[in-house]
């Protein structure tokens, strides 16, 4: 295992595949970003259900692409299950660029809050780290 002089961070497997692959900048301190967006990109992802299975049937028969061939009526952009559900239902809609604005991160900030407020974690879930459970649980949603 590669150990960065400059940070302290061990170069695992997966970090090394992202950093040899071109997905980063060009420091050490690019690909450590780099690496943990994708970290809480793909944490995310696990617990979306359309992302555990795909809805194969006479309408779709090579699949829905995770929702996104599935049409909706359009609200501020989201317009297909995959990116209603992204949008938590249509309440969260605004697409912010990057780098965020302190503004942006205000309204990111109370957004997470009022999800928190609303749909409080048991103490089991939290205490769950195994991504096998999180992907049976998304698809058992689905």
């Amino acid at each position: 295992m590669w150990m960065a002089k400059e940070t302290g961070y061990d170069k695992t497997y997966i970090y090394q595949q992202i950093t040899d692959h071109g997905y980063t900048g060009h420091t050490e301190e690019d690909d450590l970003s780099t690496a943990v967006r994708l970290l809480i990109h793909y944490v995310g992802d696990i617990h979306q259900p359309l992302h555990a299975t795909s809805r194969v049937d006479h309408e779709f028969p090579a699949g829905d692409r995770g929702g996104n061939s599935v049409v909706l009526p359009s609200k501020d952009g989201a317009k297909n299950l995959h990116s209603v559900w992204d949008s938590v239902v249509y309440a969260q809609t605004d697409d912010f660029t990057t780098p965020f604005s302190d503004s942006d991160w205000d309204k990111l900030g109370a957004y997470a809050a009022d999800l928190v407020k609303t749909y409080p974690a048991n103490s089991t879930d939290v205490a769950d780290l195994d991504p096998k459970t999180w992907a049976a649980d998304s698809f058992a949603i689905s």
